[in-house]
């Protein structure tokens, strides 16, 4: 994400990213890898629940429960979702360039879109 974040500023959109990692991890991440966006902490994990993303294969009281499914949420300035892309499995997250371009499609645009959650059938 680092390495598009200028061209996501051009197009408009602050980018930050959660995790379920401490504030102080997150800091010392953030400062070891030179990021230039926000790292949120999500340690009681009311984001990745509220957004529907917790991954619920890990049970609680599991190492990695609290993880999220890899999403990415696009927030107008009315707080609305506009696009959301959130994966059952890792390995089939979106390319960068594959996010900017959605996201260069759904910026200013005020009405919610259509959730492309993968969903396991």
């Amino acid at each position: 994400m680092q390495g598009k974040l200028e061209e996501f500023n051009d197009a408009g959109v602050a980018v930050a990213a959660v995790t379920y990692d401490s504030v102080e991890q997150n800091a010392k991440f953030k400062s070891a890898e030179n990021l230039d966006f926000s790292l949120l902490s999500d340690q009681g994990f009311n984001t990745v629940k509220n957004f529907g993303i917790l991954n619920e294969s890990h049970k609680e009281g599991d190492f990695a429960y609290g993880v999220g499914h890899p999403g990415v949420f696009l927030i107008d300035t009315d707080n609305k979702i506009v696009l959301k892309r959130a994966e059952e499995r890792y390995s089939n997250r979106p390319s960068m360039d594959e996010l900017l371009e959605a996201v260069k499609e759904f910026t200013g645009e005020a009405t919610p879109v259509e959730d492309k959650t993968e969903q396991e059938d």
